[in-house]
């Protein structure tokens, strides 16, 4: 039960948010506004001391004020900056609403479907979340409440299509597990235009590389072109967090380099993301490219790794 992160300390609410077994992120709580359990995962809802408003499901932080743009900016931009001209969008997952705020600074963009299986989050991102919450009632915006996997099957079955798709999905546990199945990936390659990209996100290559390095992997054997790059999301285990783009026609890493009219009108909206660190994004840590390539030395890096290639 997620009512367990909560826990008095010297007078004072905790909220702890495991990132391994015995090392958590604390937030100091200085208001709770909700917890409860929904078909799909658990829901705390809270203000922290330097945070500001917190959403975590299923026990784990998924939205902070101090740092949702990073992560949304990082998910959406990317994408639809390498592409040139991305009409259609398709978010699975997203419910708070933060990614299809960035998508929709795009005057490109006529259309964006976001599919959330837990209409909660999308009512708490209603009521806590405003700045993200946003573009929710935009006219170009389609709102489902519903299972993404099932959607991305009809959609595609129906011979629906889009420009980009991107996952903004939790951890691959809970109701999030089959959104990081080669099925899964499969089903959105047959949603994507000629040109189509698709981003999941694909968790802490500094935790949990293996969880990275198995999107990657997949996508490889799907798509002519998949790159990994990199972000910072300060509560997100190692506060650095990962994403695959993938697509048949555009290598998104080669394509966008950081210039251009479309990056420069966007730039003056954004917190955290610009041109050139989008194209530097693309730029991996040593220990993540051997974890790609299944070579030693991929797990966190410590002197003990590789200790030719430290002087000591």
């Amino acid at each position: 039960m997620s009512k367990a992160s909560f826990v008095q300390v010297d007078g004072k609410t905790r909220y702890f948010d495991p990132w391994l077994r015995d090392t958590h992120l604390t937030y100091t709580v200085t208001k709770h506004y909700e917890s409860f359990e929904t078909p799909f995962q658990t829901i705390d809802v809270f203000e922290a001391e330097g945070w500001g408003t917190v959403l975590a499901l299923g026990g784990v932080t998924n939205v902070t004020d101090r740092d949702e743009s990073g992560y949304h900016e990082m998910l959406a931009h990317p994408a639809l900056l390498a592409h040139p001209n991305p009409k259609r969008v398709l978010i699975i997952g997203g419910g708070d609403g933060g990614t299809l705020r960035e998508v929709l600074r795009h005057p490109e963009v006529q259309r964006a479907v976001l599919v959330d299986i837990d209409g909660e989050v999308i009512r708490c991102a209603r009521e806590y979340f405003a700045q993200c919450a946003v573009a929710l009632d935009d006219p170009r915006a389609e709102v489902i409440v519903g299972d993404g996997l099932a959607y991305v099957e009809q959609a595609a079955a129906a011979g629906d299509l889009f420009d980009v798709i991107l996952v903004d999905s939790t951890d691959p546990v809970d109701a999030a597990v089959e959104l990081f199945t080669e099925n899964f990936y499969r089903h959105c390659k047959h949603l994507l235009r000629s040109g189509g990209i698709l981003v999941p996100q694909s968790d802490s290559p500094t935790f949990y590389l293996d969880r990275v390095a198995h999107v990657v992997q997949t996508l490889q054997g799907i798509f002519s072109h998949t790159r990994l790059y990199l972000g910072q999301v300060t509560a997100y285990p190692g506060g650095v967090w990962a994403y695959t783009a993938a697509s048949d026609s555009l290598d998104v890493g080669q394509t966008f380099d950081g210039s251009g009219a479309r990056v420069r009108a966007l730039e003056p909206q954004l917190r955290y993301a610009n041109g050139p660190f989008i194209a530097a994004a693309f730029a991996l840590p040593t220990y993540v490219q051997r974890g790609l390539r299944g070579e030693s030395g991929g797990a966190l890096p410590s002197l003990g790794d590789d200790p030719k290639y430290f002087k000591v």
